[in-house]
């Protein structure tokens, strides 16, 4: 038989009565914060589950914030292409003026050439733009520099001066795009490099060298757009040509007369060539230069290159107009023209066409936000109505516990002395 003391009963009793005030304060405690569990120790069960509604609830706010930025940077370049399309809709006006007969020569070569420089100057600067983030919106993944960089000199023909007349303008961006992350695990581009938009024809690139003895020595890499293509030892002339064709680029290869490699694209852009990790078989078939095998301008001295942007386009015309001649002005500048503003219409119906997808995943991501938000509530939230009956229990039970406690703990022998 155990022997009881008033000792044991006591301490029984503070046990009891600290248990109880314990569960007292997680009561309250759920009541003043709003969540029924406060550590892991709480519900490790639904503590891990509160983490993960927690942690998707912050991706898919970030989420939102990629669209949101993407969104707006598609918009702004959408704005920019506007006014480039305006541009070319005058300069169009222009032509079809300059090309009709009953125009003077000052009206020709003067007024209408210098408005066509300044019709330029602002292609330019629009080219250089920048979003709020100090980015260029049209240099691909360089923000370091300006992608378009002018050459200005002075012209003169005939008696017309152009003093700081544009004869070109080089491409300093490249060809990777900004992307965003819209999911997990899936990415979308929210820019277009310059050397696409503001680019008016076709281009085509003809090595011009015999390469129908041509082996890969090696595993190689090259780059066409930006677009790796991988080169194994053994390979020849026509294997390349497959692997070129075979790729996700818009490029197409074939084998010319001279036994030589012709590159030609199938929408208009510049043609944008890279050796890889020290490869040369680009340099081998007589494409890219040796010496400045760094795109854009690394194009073999022996190779063909024809296609014009946007901006060589309008200069040819300008100095066709200060030439005085009616023929190319109608005639091939007017087509150029048109090509020029079917190309920056073709752009703007993929911006637009991004921004839709935009728009729609925006709306999804806002859903899964509210059902994962309301799943969390569920998840940590307190049921205030079932909280404030528990913590009234648990009151009375400990009224009701010291109450017993009272009686429980039974008079000493000092108590009997007094």
């Amino acid at each position: 038989m155990i022997r009881v003391t008033n000792k044991m009963i006591s301490n029984s009793l503070v046990q009891t009565l600290n248990r109880q005030k314990n569960e007292i304060q997680k009561a309250e405690q759920s009541l003043g914060t709003g969540k029924k569990i406060q550590f892991p120790s709480d519900d490790p069960a639904a503590a891990a589950s509160q983490i993960l509604l927690q942690s998707r609830v912050r991706e898919l706010k970030q989420y939102g914030r990629n669209i949101f930025e993407g969104k707006d940077r598609l918009n702004l370049m959408d704005g920019e292409l506007s006014r480039v399309t305006d541009i070319f809709q005058r300069i169009r006006y222009l032509t079809v003026q300059a090309a009709n007969g009953t125009n003077t020569d000052f009206e020709l070569k003067e007024a209408i050439a210098r408005e066509i420089n300044q019709h330029l100057n602002s292609l330019v600067d629009i080219g250089n733009i920048k979003d709020a983030t100090g980015r260029s919106l049209f240099g691909g993944s360089v923000i370091e520099n300006d992608p378009f960089m002018p050459v200005y000199t002075h012209t003169g023909t005939s008696g017309i001066e152009q003093d700081a007349a544009l004869v070109g303008v080089q491409y300093k961006g490249d060809v990777r795009g900004i992307k965003r992350e819209i999911e997990r695990g899936e990415e979308m581009e929210v820019g277009i490099p310059g050397n696409r938009i503001f680019w008016g024809t076709n281009s085509t690139i003809q090595s011009n060298r015999d390469s129908s003895t041509f082996v890969s020595q090696a595993n190689q890499i090259i780059a066409i757009d930006g677009v790796k293509i991988n080169i194994s030892a053994g390979d020849t002339l026509n294997d390349i040509i497959d692997k070129i064709n075979n790729a996700p680029i818009e490029i197409k290869a074939s084998r010319g007369g001279q036994d030589d490699l012709i590159l030609n694209t199938t929408t208009p852009h510049q043609i944008w060539l890279e050796d890889i990790e020290g490869g040369t078989v680009l340099q081998d078939l007589g494409l890219i230069n040796g010496s400045d095998p760094h795109p854009p301008d690394n194009y073999s001295a022996s190779a063909t290159v024809t296609g014009f942007s946007m901006f060589d386009l309008v200069i040819q015309l300008r100095d066709d107009m200060i030439r005085n001649d009616k023929n190319l002005v109608g005639g091939r500048d007017l087509e150029a023209v048109d090509l020029a503003i079917e190309n920056v219409l073709r752009y703007r119906a993929e911006i637009g066409a991004r921004v839709n997808r935009l728009e729609q995943h925006e709306k999804r991501v806002t859903w899964d936000e509210t059902y994962v938000n309301e799943l969390l509530a569920k998840n940590e939230s307190v049921d205030v109505v079932e909280t404030i009956m528990d913590l009234k229990w648990l009151e009375n039970v400990h009224n009701y516990a010291l109450k017993v406690g009272a009686n429980l703990i039974k008079p000493t022998l000092l108590d009997f002395l007094r």
